[in-house]
């Protein structure tokens, strides 16, 4: 139509990839939950099985397949270099923590690195305090950013992403946030590490790895705390989600853990359909990934996401709650959680005959 801009041959090539979210979301089903201390998991099931024709971080670098450096000598804070010496596609979660060299980091965004390549990975650093190697290599961590700083992130990768398709977050704020956390939790580190926060606590934590196993079917978790729900990662692949739940339980659990009661909560699987329902239908963009597949960023009034996907198949989604965050344009004080309170809203409507 006359007036009307164009659409490139790339741009009508990710047109299919906006509608990828909605999709898997409607493949995967709600699992009973299980409750131990403050947090639920919802498993997500899904009867199908597709090919995992990766390899995880950790299994990369244990059997040497992984070199994790400095860009150079000097080295970058956002930026590490990633060499993929197998003749496999190497997966890289989005939050999972590199730990030596100059500075600890986590991943930015999830990445499937191509076979026998060398490629510039967007990183974060959770250690304010050392800028001076302890090793060459990084290694990987049994952990995963904690969940309410993942989150932050996400949303400040994704403020990137529209602004000038960077996969850059805001370093300040997440120094900040691990400051604030250290301080709630009481935990001292003399290089404000991330990290000493779940060392301190990894007692309680293998308590929440242990009490949350992987069943049949299992290609994702959705997790609340407390009464909130928080977030659910989903994957392509169930052996994939086996192998990293641990992480990401640790994740949600030190969340779980700074609560500090006893209070017994209620998972409502009604508030758990209410996020995948907004999962499902938030604005989706579509951007060029790093290394191998698209980056896909979701986001509505209540939810805020990140996506890998490769030949039309999400690899890997991560979904958080989205309205309580005190940085977000959606915030407003007192309002409390959309997502959360599903259930109350029905409740509401019962009790007043509506």
């Amino acid at each position: 139509r006359l007036g009307e801009k164009k659409m490139s041959a790339a741009e009508e090539n990710l047109l299919p990839e906006v509608s990828l979210i909605q999709g898997r979301i409607e493949e995967v089903s709600l699992g009973e939950p299980t409750v131990h201390g403050q947090m639920a998991i919802f498993p997500l099931l899904d009867k199908e099985e597709s090919a995992r024709d990766y390899l995880t971080l950790d299994e990369s670098i244990a059997n040497g397949y992984a070199h994790v450096t400095e860009v150079d000598e000097s080295g970058d804070v956002p930026e590490l270099k990633f060499r993929n010496s197998s003749d496999k596609r190497i997966f890289l979660m989005e939050g999972e923590e590199l730990l030596g060299a100059k500075q600890n980091r986590t991943l930015n965004l999830s990445i499937l690195a191509p076979a026998e390549k060398e490629i510039i990975i967007p990183v974060t650093c959770v250690e304010s305090g050392r800028w001076s190697y302890d090793s060459e290599r990084f290694n990987s961590s049994d952990r995963v950013h904690f969940s309410k700083g993942r989150r932050e992130k996400m949303e400040s990768v994704s403020c990137s992403m529209r602004i000038d398709n960077s996969a850059r977050a805001d370093q300040g704020a997440v120094w900040e946030e691990i400051s604030s956390k250290e301080s709630r939790m009481n935990s001292f580190s003399p290089t404000s590490s991330m990290g000493a926060l779940f060392e301190k606590h990894k007692y309680r934590l293998s308590d929440y790895v242990k009490a949350f196993n992987a069943i049949e079917n299992q290609a994702g978790m959705l997790v609340m705390v407390g009464d909130d729900i928080t977030g659910l990662d989903l994957f392509s692949n169930k052996h994939t989600l086996k192998k990293l739940m641990p992480k990401l339980v640790r994740s949600f659990a030190l969340d779980a853990i700074e609560l500090n009661t006893r209070k017994k909560y209620q998972a409502r699987i009604e508030d758990a359909e209410d996020l995948l329902k907004k999962s499902a239908t938030a604005n989706t963009s579509v951007h060029p990934g790093v290394g191998d597949g698209n980056n896909l960023r979701l986001q509505n009034e209540e939810v805020i996401g990140g996506a890998l996907s490769l030949d039309y198949q999400v690899v890997h989604l991560s979904v958080f709650r989205n309205d309580d965050l005190s940085d977000s344009r959606n915030y407003r004080p007192g309002r409390g959680s959309r997502v959360r309170r599903a259930s109350y809203r029905r409740s509401h409507r019962r009790r007043e005959g509506l």
